[in-house]
């Protein structure tokens, strides 16, 4: 049974990470129905987000090694002080805008009382015994994205990178706590909003998953209150690892294609349900 549920599990939070549907959403309304109102997690969790980061790194190794030469190229430059300031080629000024947009997550430590900090507070409305706050997000969410494939092939005025970098910074402050919201949806919209091309801006979405990603795991890891055995674990690292693979690729050809707004409709299907049993879970409490 162990086996089966890394499987599936790893299935689930690979498909729902990847595509814009929220992976934190399914989670906590599957933990409202099985009465499991904790936000304790269990290493199998984390070792999927591992495995899902690897899917994506494989699934755009050449991008992301790009990234990495340009970011060392960098700090050879500076050391050297031939860095120039004047003119920053393309896959730089990426790789400084991504530096820039996890800034804004440093919010997630200011003290907010009883709650712990600002992340906690968010966090918490996930299992609050009650699914009106996931219906909401899911259906701002699937909104969200409409509004954007609306735009896919209109000029939008672009911004000032580092203006555009703090908006999808803040983007996924919120995302990333809070259940219902898609970290890869925020960030995907707010980079094409903002005036990014969809094919980069998915490429975005990518790249800060990974890191949040293979952070998440860790620390799921070190804090899990429930154990995985090693078969279980090898077994959900391999499965999540070759399902965001083929995910990413798939999402790449359905936002390549227009049919985004089709996964918006989902988002908004499972808002409006959530929602209204929200509204009878406080009738009846």
């Amino acid at each position: 049974m162990s086996i089966i549920t890394a499987i599936f599990q790893a299935i689930g939070q690979a498909i729902s990470w990847i595509f814009p549907i929220s992976e934190s959403g399914h989670s906590a309304i599957f933990h409202n129905f099985s009465s499991r109102f904790t936000n304790a997690c269990s290493q199998l969790t984390g070792v999927i987000h591992i495995g899902i980061a690897i899917g994506i790194l494989i699934a755009i190794y050449k991008f992301i090694f790009k990234l990495a030469k340009s970011f060392f190229e960098g700090w050879n430059e500076l050391f050297h002080k031939r860095l120039r300031l004047d003119y920053i080629p393309p896959v730089r000024s990426f790789v400084y805008m991504t530096i820039l947009s996890f800034v804004p997550l440093i919010f997630y430590i200011i003290p907010t009382g009883k709650y712990g900090n600002f992340f906690m507070l968010l966090h918490r409305f996930s299992f609050d015994e009650n699914l009106l706050t996931e219906g909401i997000c899911f259906a701002l969410t699937g909104g969200l994205i409409i509004l954007t494939a609306t735009r896919f092939n209109k000029p939008i005025n672009k911004i000032p990178t580092y203006v555009q970098a703090l908006i999808i910074g803040f983007t996924a402050l919120l995302a990333i706590p809070t259940a219902g919201c898609s970290l890869v949806a925020g960030v995907f919209c707010a980079c094409v909003l903002t005036g990014m091309n969809k094919n980069l801006a998915l490429k975005y979405s990518m790249v800060m998953s990974v890191m949040i990603l293979l952070v998440t795991g860790i620390v799921e890891l070190c804090i899990g209150v429930t154990s995985v055995s090693l078969v279980s674990a090898i077994i959900a690292l391999v499965v999540s690892s070759g399902v965001s693979f083929v995910s990413v690729r798939i999402l790449g050809n359905v936002i390549k294609k227009g049919y985004v707004k089709y996964i918006a409709f989902y988002d908004l299907a499972v808002g409006a349900l959530c929602t209204i049993i929200g509204i009878f879970q406080i009738i009846i409490k």
